[in-house]
């Protein structure tokens, strides 16, 4: 799901950064001191998560957790995935310091926009388990999107390559809810609190 260096066109580049580094400081601007520690913890996670990958056929996919962050972090977890991808980034080459803003746009504010997603009340209304499993397979989804259109905007001969990538990536969302799934009801059982703080 990583943007590397040269794939997006300098316009495409220019404008994912702009808005990117809009949302930061507005993620920025809503980070509390008591959500450094979880944030912090979370960026960790991601940092991590990322270099697992499964082979799939031809391909490997890998784990990003971003609903999962995202419904913990809401806004501040375009700040916790940024750094994250920063350091992946500058340390060892995931991704591209060129295409830093666009990888934000792409798992940073994908997560928050699960956040608000699962925030409207048909989503409440939802069996407990089923919104789990979404809440991960909406996260690879709208990222999908995301980076859909920003190919797609790049260059005309990206079209097939864009549009193979949403193809692509059903199984990482249904891995991804599967997950998602697993992990929240871990936490049901051993931390509920953390839920209920939440209010997931």
């Amino acid at each position: 799901m990583h943007i590397s260096d040269g794939i997006l066109s300098l316009e495409v580049a220019i404008v994912s950064s702009i808005v990117a580094f809009s949302f930061f400081i507005y993620s920025f601007k809503n980070l509390s001191n008591e959500k450094i520690a979880l944030a912090s913890a979370f960026s960790a996670l991601f940092f991590v998560t990322s270099f697992i990958h499964i082979p799939f056929g031809p391909t490997q996919i890998h784990l990003m957790l971003i609903g999962f962050i995202g419904m913990f972090l809401g806004s501040v977890a375009i700040f916790s995935i940024s750094l994250a991808l920063i350091l992946q980034a500058l340390l060892l080459g995931f991704g591209g310091l060129s295409s830093i803003g666009a990888n934000i746009l792409v798992m940073g504010v994908s997560s928050y926009l699960v956040f608000l997603l699962f925030k409207l009340e048909i989503f409440k209304r939802l069996n407990e388990k089923i919104k789990f499993f979404l809440i991960g397979f909406s996260g690879v989804f709208i990222s999908s999107f995301i980076l859909f259109f920003l190919l797609i905007f790049s260059k005309e001969e990206y079209k097939k390559v864009a549009y193979s990538i949403l193809i692509v990536n059903i199984p990482t969302m249904i891995l991804e809810g599967l997950v998602t799934l697993f992990l929240f009801l871990y936490i049901k059982k051993t931390m509920p609190n953390l839920l209920k703080e939440s209010n997931i």
